[in-house]
């Protein structure tokens, strides 16, 4: 395409819109192409076999690819220079591996077939999350074929998304030069309810916690409990000096590196419309806890962090009544982590805590954790993103500061390499998540090629980078 169509953000948007426009049966086809393939993680059912087909598929539109071999499911990874020098460098993190389909009976279509109801594509993964990763390389080929790629991407897709992505840390370890990069972002997902866009900015960290105290040698009458120390008590009266009945959390240094909400998050929790009422109904209960309200409600849910009793057991709880004295009493503790909290750290406090309050001899195990993420909503980077939005769906989008949930996403990575990052999504808001029938639309499909394109093409025009990023391959 000549360039004279390409001058300016405005013109070089409009060439690559017209050329979405255009070639949208291609695109819609190739979509089809990889939900074609199963990749379901949990059982391992061609997750490897979808890999090599999307590495050839980045190889169709330019980018340089490869399958890396984790010490669980592979990675395709992937990076394309920019058509320009000291151009800025962008991380692309989304997911190829899909949730199960069971049970396919209930599928009004195979669920490997991708066919094409209406404005619908149906088949599990068409939004979660290939449909999500498909506009990147869709955005790849529109702006190669009009005003030239303005930034140099690298890609990340993960084959164990739906599994936690446990090989995710030690990847990132091992490889953190090869995905060096000025921004982060991640697509997976659908628009919030009422077709609103929405973009995330954060996330909560998780560490997962076991505690077991010992008794006796073996289970004993429970007529013993007059000589013998329950150890049930003994983990009752741990966890009681842990947290107080107001729900604070009374483990020594806990809140130390809490980082609170900045004024430019509180204004999003402000508009976020939360509606006291709505929460209440849903989660079936009459008050938030320590009565908090409102706002002071939603940045409780995102800001605060939490320490949970998931799962405890000890001693008999079946039918009719057995009088013992239990050997082994254990609990399953969650915490949720807020920014520059670490999972470790916390581990360790829970570790000190213990033994200062008299209960060292009570065992304790842990996972390695999700360290929290967060990104602030007046960096550049943010608000382009939101920009975007807004030119693509005309629309105000959703943005939330950070996220009650947990995981290795985007901003994640962001918050490792000490860059910015986004998560956002293009799927429908109804799209049926990890159930029977998942689709997406043509038209929310098309458009996130757009959304893609345009970020992209924001950001070239933003900044550029240092040389050495683009190249470490």
């Amino acid at each position: 395409m000549s360039r004279l169509y390409c001058e300016g953000t405005v013109g070089q948007l409009d060439a690559t819109y017209c050329y979405i426009d255009e070639h949208a049966a291609g695109m819609v086809a190739d979509l089809q192409r990889l939900v074609r393939q199963p990749s379901i993680s949990s059982t391992n059912v061609g997750v490897r076999e979808c890999a090599r087909l999307l590495a050839a598929m980045m190889g169709e539109v330019g980018i340089s690819a490869r399958v890396i071999e984790t010490d669980g499911l592979p990675v395709v990874y992937g990076s394309i220079l920019a058509d320009r020098p000291n151009a800025p460098t962008l991380l692309i993190y989304t997911h190829y591996d899909v949730q199960p389909a069971d049970p396919e009976a209930a599928w009004e279509a195979p669920p490997f077939e991708a066919r094409i109801v209406g404005d619908r594509i149906i088949g599990r993964g068409t939004t979660d999350a290939k449909g999500n990763l498909m506009v990147h390389l869709k955005a790849v080929e529109a702006l190669r074929a009009t005003c030239g790629l303005p930034i140099n991407v690298k890609f990340i897709f993960d084959g164990e998304e739906e599994s936690g992505s446990p090989s995710l840390p030690a990847f990132f370890e091992r490889h953190r030069a090869l995905l060096a990069a000025d921004a982060v972002l991640s697509f997976d997902g659908g628009f919030d309810a009422g077709d609103v866009p929405r973009i995330t900015l954060g996330s909560s960290g998780l560490v997962s916690v076991t505690l077991r105290a010992h008794g006796a040698k073996k289970d004993l009458h429970s007529a013993r409990a007059r000589l013998v120390p329950n150890p049930a008590w003994k983990l009752v009266w741990a966890l009681a000096s842990m947290k107080s009945r107001d729900g604070t959390i009374t483990i020594d240094g806990f809140y130390d590196h809490v980082r609170p909400p900045t004024e430019a998050e509180r204004r999003l929790l402000e508009q976020a419309g939360w509606d006291d009422a709505a929460q209440l109904r849903d989660l079936g209960v009459d008050r938030f806890l320590g009565g908090v309200t409102g706002v002071d409600a939603l940045q409780q849910l995102l800001y605060a962090p939490t320490c949970n009793i998931s799962g405890i057991a000890a001693g008999y709880v079946g039918l009719g009544r057995k009088t013992l004295l239990p050997a082994v009493a254990e609990v399953n503790l969650d915490f949720r982590l807020v920014a520059d909290q670490r999972p470790q750290d916390i581990v360790e406090k829970v570790k000190t805590h213990l033994v200062r309050n008299g209960f060292g001899d009570i065992e304790v195990f842990s996972e390695s954790g999700v360290e929290p993420s967060r990104t602030s909503p007046d960096t550049p980077f943010a608000r382009l993103v939101a920009d975007a939005a807004r030119i693509v769906y005309q629309r105000e989008p959703r943005i939330a500061p950070t996220s009650d949930a947990s995981g290795r996403q985007g901003v994640w990575f962001a918050t490792k390499l000490g860059v910015p990052g986004a998560g956002s999504a293009i799927g429908p808001p109804d799209w049926r998540g990890h159930a029977a029938n998942e689709f997406i639309t043509l038209s929310h499909y098309i458009a996130g090629v757009k959304y893609a394109a345009t970020i992209w093409t924001l950001f070239g025009d933003q900044q550029t980078t240092a040389p050495e990023l683009a190249v470490s391959r």
